[in-house]
């Protein structure tokens, strides 16, 4: 059987169509007829993808009927897991991250917000119309629940005062998935992006105000200029879109943290709709899932007694799905330890079919790997060595490891400095650590189980959370009649 075929006979079993523009009700089971449909909805990119196609698989497992909206290159993956497809365009045009990248850091937050998440607001919301229509079209007795990423930005506009899908006397209850720092504004934290730690005193809180003001009458004045005149133009009520970011999270009946209160600062205003449902528990492999060759190795390894005579720790690094400059953090780490017998080194690159320069010489200590899932790799390790992603973060808190950041741009400057308040990471605050920072911190690591102790908490302190079940639960208390 084709992966075609494979998705096929899943969506016909659940009962869904494979049509993105015509949708026609489906023959249900009893157990979904007493289910709330739901639309889901990501930003397409992996970082926020994945994570929520993890939330609808295990939904679809409970029963769910699912229509996802996302961007073409995802649709295979939608389908496979048994949901219906329903098309939005990708958040970069073809080039815009190779132009992107020649941006300087220092305004391409600035410039990702202007360019692609604010535009994608006014392309997003009328998909979103067109597909709640339909819904109900098909299905005028149907009750709706959306569960969204958070940077997706769909229902932002509904939530605003934007004219309702017709055939909705009210909007639809909107579950969010917050898979990245939470980003709103606090009295008791700097603004998001500059790397500062919580302060609630009150010379913090007078810090924390005139950063605030600082940033929203001066770098952020157009951008917040910019989503209030795509809201208008979305036709929502005067006003909306001055809060930025704090509009993209609290626009939800319920905004789910996808970690522990452990992993975030703690905010003596969090607005009431924010929760915390703990990071996504391990998904498991797939069937056809083949080890790398060497992996015999490691197992072997991890069977030894702690302090066994040629017990080596075991350090995976990667650099995530997008940041392939290798020479950053991955050869960096390589270097750091060759020549040493006490360490195995597992470089992950994160791209199938991705290599080291051909120049690049790899020790007899180090093993290669052009992608492999990071609960693997976490499995028998003693710690993790990563460029700082939230995923990443959150791989290393439930598999009890705890970790060497290293990573300054996009979110990471802020994800980097969560692990380290939650006290499980060293933080080496670059960008691109030399071989000498690299290999300190990873010994004062493995000197110190003051850090294991504390990864190992975190673990359970998320694992007790049961995210799948809360989620699940919010979903039924906003379904009709619950």
């Amino acid at each position: 059987m084709t992966i075609d075929e494979g998705s096929r006979s899943h969506r016909e079993e659940a009962g869904l169509t494979n049509n993105n523009h015509h949708h026609d009700v489906a023959v249900r089971s009893p157990r979904q007829q007493q289910l709330p449909l739901l639309v889901m909805s990501a930003c397409p990119l992996d970082g926020h993808m994945l994570p929520a196609l993890h939330v609808a698989r295990e939904l679809k497992r409970k029963g769910f009927e699912i229509i996802f909206l996302t961007s073409a290159e995802y649709r295979e993956r939608v389908e496979e897991l048994g949901a219906e497809y329903s098309e939005m365009p990708p958040l970069f045009s073809p080039g815009a991250e190779e132009r992107r990248q020649q941006i300087p850091e220092a305004v391409r937050f600035i410039h990702d917000i202007q360019e692609h998440f604010l535009p994608s607001i006014a392309i997003r919301t009328p998909l979103l119309r067109a597909l709640l229509e339909s819904v109900r079209e098909r299905d005028p007795a149907r009750d709706v629940v959306i569960v969204t990423e958070s940077l997706s930005l769909a229902v932002v506009a509904f939530q605003h005062g934007a004219p309702l899908p017709k055939g909705y006397d009210a909007f639809p209850k909107t579950i969010g998935l917050n898979v990245v720092p939470i980003v709103v504004s606090s009295v008791d934290t700097a603004p998001f992006g500059m790397g500062f730690p919580p302060d609630a005193t009150e010379s913090g809180r007078l810090r924390n105000q005139a950063l605030h003001g600082g940033l929203l009458a001066g770098p952020f004045r157009p951008v917040v200029a910019q989503q209030e005149k795509i809201m208008a133009e979305l036709g929502c009520r005067a006003g909306a879109g001055s809060g930025l970011f704090d509009d993209w999270l609290q626009c939800h009946d319920t905004l789910f943290q996808m970690c522990s209160p452990s992993l975030e600062y703690p905010r003596s205003d969090l607005h009431p709709s924010i929760r915390y449902a703990g990071v996504l528990p391990k998904k498991g492999l797939a069937p056809d899932f083949a080890y790398p060759e060497w992996w015999s190795e490691i197992r072997d390894n991890a069977a030894l007694p702690a302090g066994a005579a040629g017990k080596k720790a075991v350090i995976p690094v990667a650099q995530g799905t997008v940041a392939v400059g290798y020479e950053e953090l991955i050869m960096p780490t390589i270097r750091a330890f060759a020549g040493r017998d006490d360490v195995v080194v597992i470089a992950i690159l994160g791209v199938k079919g991705a290599s080291l320069p051909a120049d690049f010489e790899i020790p007899k200590n180090t093993r290669v790997v052009d992608y492999l899932p990071y609960d693997v790799a976490l499995e028998h390790a003693d710690l993790f060595v990563s460029n700082g992603g939230y995923g990443s973060m959150c791989h290393g808190v439930i598999n009890a490891v705890p970790m060497v950041v290293a990573g300054i741009t996009e979110d990471k400057v802020e994800v980097t400095c969560r692990a380290e308040y939650a006290g499980f990471a060293i933080n080496l605050k670059t960008q691109a650590p030399s071989s000498e920072q690299i290999a300190t911190a990873v010994d004062k690591m493995l000197a110190n189980p003051k850090y294991k102790e504390k990864a190992v908490r975190l673990m359970r302190e998320n694992r007790d959370l049961d995210c799948h079940s809360i989620i699940e639960r919010e979903i039924m208390l906003y379904s009709r009649g619950k």
